[in-house]
This record gives structure tokens, C-alpha cells and sequence, in this order.
């Protein structure tokens, strides 16, 4: 038996801001379904996590610890048993408690450092004893550096996973002093502390979320300061694609969806769904023309600046529909309410989040389009190839492992993409899917059985993390 302990920042369906909380979600209740591991998480209890649970939940410990120059400053845990996974939640009203959002307070800093050394002050109080202590991003990146030098006892194995290289934890470096060890260079960068580096620099593994993304933050444009200390890693820095949860994202399942529907519905199941999507929008949009939907924070690691480039010009010549879901950057928010003003027929935007809404849109557009900057894994591609919704993506990270350009001389592939972060590039394979969407329908129908076949669930990545835990444990 593998005792693992998962410690992260978000946890789906308890806290969730990006794709870290998906993963966190799922992955620990695949690894538990593999048989021969007791997984269990750790995170902060928000004040932010659904009454539902917060009402479930059970008093566990609680106990005073030294921290920021206070010596009896509170730490309660909190549990859940959701599913097959027991949940432990850190308790602190001053960090997590009294706060309406998870992050963007200025002192995420200390709110962090301060769930690190709480969470490693529980676990012998806790009277669980992890074999691998699995950390995520860079809110828990000191954890590795913290066991070797504060808490020695802890003799369990590390695994950091680096879910978005672009965020690191910097902060003042006298802020090390909170950890109440002495200064070490591995934590320091530029001048500052970087959470993210102690953790690749310390931990036992580290991981990232799809192997081509651990190829490219080896190089100088990815690597956002990091490469040398990746390089020189080796061995020790391994790809491991996410997957998705199939029980949430199935069209022949999901309940958020009007119509269900699998591959071999799935000419007639679209477009119900398609229809339904334009009443729920209040557009009237044809059924006949193709959709192209965009599903994401509104940031320039999206692409967006792509779309800008060229999305004018080809409005007012293709004949095709565009609908956006997101929220993000003001710059970008302006642009598509702008867009949807200049071509009211043509483009709808909703600025914000609807996960109903999200799901509609994978069930009834044509094409998702993912013009990434870079992009770790990416989710957003994988949910649509299940609903037979072709990606339309960048040549990067996850993107490249999980979409296979469509050839149309041996008919393989699932989607299409293109290399150079070029708004024309992105055109012209824009226009040749559409080509495609209109002049060949069976063509059209081969991708969208190919993209529906694609299997990137979490079974296949659980194992591999299994595997790599066994190896650690050697």
C-alpha cells in the first residue's frame, strides 16, 4: 500500500480558478480506482468552497504554531469524504477565512507559506504517513525545501507538478524568513524568493502536465528563467499528459446539454444541440453554416492577440459564426463585446463563465479554436474532441499531444493546426477547415469520428504517475 498525500491550492468542485483544480479533482480518485494506494489531498479552507461542503465537513485537529513573528497562530483541519477520496482542508480565518476570492490580496505570499508549513505540521498530528507527498504549482513549491530543513521526520518522497511555468511565486526574499529556515541560494532568483524553483530545485520528481510542455521549458522562450535549472534536472523532469473526468464531459451522458448523443449520432445530435445553443444565445444564427466557438480567460497566452489580428477581415468575408465564452484582460473583454457590436449576425460574446453555457457551446459549435501562445495541456481541446467538436489549435505544449492535423490524402487526424504564432497562419487553416465543413461533408464526418475516438481520460495518466511513484519508492 502507497499512502499519497496531494497538496494544492484548488481542488475541484471545492475551489476552482484554472485547469490545477481539474486536475486535482480528478487525478487522486483514478490513482485510489488503481487499487494498492490510500490517496488523500490537502488545501485551504476557503471561505470561497460551496456551502454544500463547508456544511459536511468535520472538525479534525486543531493546534497553535510559530508563524510570521506570532508564536500561537491557529491552524484547524478540517475533513471530507467525497467519492472514494478523504479531503483535508487547513482552517485559518485570517488567511482563508475571511476572504471572498482565493487569490489577489496582496499577501499570497504569506497565505501560502503560511498553508505549507500548517499542512507539514499536521500530517504527524493527522497520524497519516505519506510514502509521496505530491505537490502542485507554486503555492506549495517550498514544501520539498521545507521537509529537508525544518521537518526532517518527514521521510516521505516528492513529486512537484508544474502545471504553468509562467507563474512562480515571487516574492521578497527576506519573506524565506516566514519558514523559519535559514536562507539556502536555491530559494533566491533575480533577487527574489521563487517558490516555484525551491520546489524543482528540491523536489525528488518533477512533472509537468503533457510531454511536449517538458520539452519546451527546457528552451530559453518557454523556460521563463528556469531552463538551466530544468536541464539540469535530467532525468528527473518527466510529461505526463492530463486527462479529463468522461462521467462530467460526455455528450452521451451530460445533462447540461439539450440533446445526447455518440459517434454514431452524432451528425444529428450536433445539430440539435447546434439549434438549441442559438435559442439559448437568442441569436438567429443558420444551422447550415459552420460555428466556431472560443472557450477561455481572455489573456494573452491564448492567443487572443491572433484573433484581433485578422478575425475583422475574415468576419466580413467568410461565412461563418463565432461564439465567445470568457472573461480576462479588459483590453480583450473590449475587444469582443466590440466585435459582437460590429457583426451583431455573425458573433456573440459572453463575457464571463457559465459552465452550462461551456458545455452547451462544446456540444453545439463546429470548431474550437485554441490559438495559444503556449499552452502547458490545455483541457479546452480534449472536452471538445470528445463532443466531435474539432480543435483549431496552435502547434504547443499539450496542444501537440492531444490534435493530429488532418491529412486529407490518408484521411487521419483529428483537427487542425498550425506552427508560427501568425495571425495568417491561423487564418488560412481556419479557412481550410471550412473548406473542408462545406465542400466535403464525408471528409468532415471521418474527423469528427476520429476526434470522438480520441481517448484521454485519466486512466492512462494515473497509471503513469503510479508508476512513477513506484519508481521513487525504490
Amino acid at each position: 500500500m502507497i499512502n499519497i498525500l496531494h497538496v494544492s491550492a484548488e481542488c475541484s468542485p471545492f475551489v476552482k480558478i484554472g485547469g490545477l483544480a481539474d486536475v486535482v479533482g480528478s487525478l487522486p480518485s483514478e490513482l485510489k480506482r488503481l487499487r494498492g494506494s490510500d490517496v488523500r489531498v490537502i488545501l485551504p479552507y476557503y471561505k470561497a468552497i460551496p456551502k454544500q461542503y463547508r456544511d459536511k465537513t468535520e472538525d479534525v485537529i486543531n493546534f497553535n504554531i510559530q508563524f510570521n513573528s506570532e508564536k500561537d497562530v491557529y491552524v484547524g483541519v478540517k475533513q471530507l469524504k467525497k467519492g472514494n477520496i478523504l479531503y483535508y482542508f487547513i482552517d485559518n480565518e485570517f488567511y482563508f477565512g475571511s476572504r471572498e476570492n482565493v487569490y489577489s490580496y496582496g499577501d499570497e505570499g504569506t497565505r501560502f507559506a503560511f498553508f505549507q508549513v500548517a499542512v507539514l505540521e499536521a500530517l504527524p498530528r493527522l497520524g497519516f504517513d505519506p510514502d509521496i507527498i505530491h505537490v502542485h504549482d507554486w503555492h506549495t513549491g517550498m514544501v520539498p525545501m521545507l521537509m529537508k530543513a525544518r521537518f526532517p521526520n518527514l521521510h516521505a518522497k516528492t513529486i512537484l507538478t508544474i502545471h504553468n511555468l509562467a507563474y512562480q511565486g515571487i516574492f521578497p526574499l527576506e519573506d524565506y524568513k516566514l519558514f523559519d529556515i535559514k536562507y539556502d541560494p536555491k530559494m533566491e532568483f533575480e533577487g527574489f524568493l521563487n517558490f516555484l524553483k525551491c520546489g524543482i530545485a528540491q523536489a525528488d520528481m518533477v512533472t509537468t502536465v503533457s510531454p511536449k510542455y517538458a520539452e519546451e521549458i527546457l528552451t530559453d522562450y518557454f523556460g521563463y528563467g528556469m531552463q538551466n535549472l530544468l536541464r539540469s534536472r535530467g532525468t528527473h523532469l518527466q510529461g505526463i499528459l492530463n486527462g479529463i473526468d468522461y462521467s462530467e464531459f460526455s455528450p452521451q451522458t451530460d445533462r447540461l446539454i439539450k440533446h445526447n448523443y455518440d459517434i454514431e449520432t452524432a451528425e444529428e445530435g450536433k445539430l440539435a444541440n447546434k439549434i438549441a445553443l442559438f435559442k439559448q444565445l437568442g441569436v438567429d444564427f443558420s444551422s447550415d453554416k459552420p460555428v466556431i466557438g472560443l472557450i477561455s480567460r481572455l489573456v494573452s497566452q491564448k492567443g487572443i492577440d491572433l484573433i484581433k489580428r485578422v478575425f475583422d477581415e475574415m468576419l466580413g468575408i467568410d461565412d461563418f459564426y463565432f461564439i465567445v465564452l470568457g472573461s480576462g484582460e479588459e483590453q480583450y473583454e473590449t475587444y469582443f463585446r466590440g466585435l459582437e457590436e460590429r457583426y451583431p449576425n455573425k458573433v456573440k460574446a459572453t463575457i464571463g463563465y457559465s459552465n452550462k453555457l461551456a458545455h452547451m457551446i462544446y456540444a453545439g459549435v463546429d470548431m474550437f479554436l485554441m490559438p495559444s501562445k503556449f499552452e502547458p495541456c490545455g483541457l479546452g481541446q480534449i472536452i471538445a474532441l470528445k463532443y466531435g467538436t474539432i480543435p483549431i489549435v496552435r502547434e504547443t505544449g499539450g496542444l501537440v499531444d492531444t490534435v493530429q492535423p488532418y491529412n486529407e490524402y490518408d484521411k487521419l487526424g483529428n483537427g487542425f493546426s498550425f506552427t508560427n504564432f501568425n495571425a495568417h497562419d491561423m487564418m488560412h487553416v481556419i479557412r481550410y477547415a471550412m473548406h473542408i465543413f462545406y465542400h466535403n461533408p464525408k471528409s468532415w464526418n471521418i474527423i469528427v469520428k476520429h476526434a470522438m475516438e480520441s481517448d484521454y481520460s485519466w486512466t492512462q495518466s494515473a497509471k503513469e504517475y503510479r508508476k512513477l511513484y513506484k519508481q521513487l519508492m525504490k
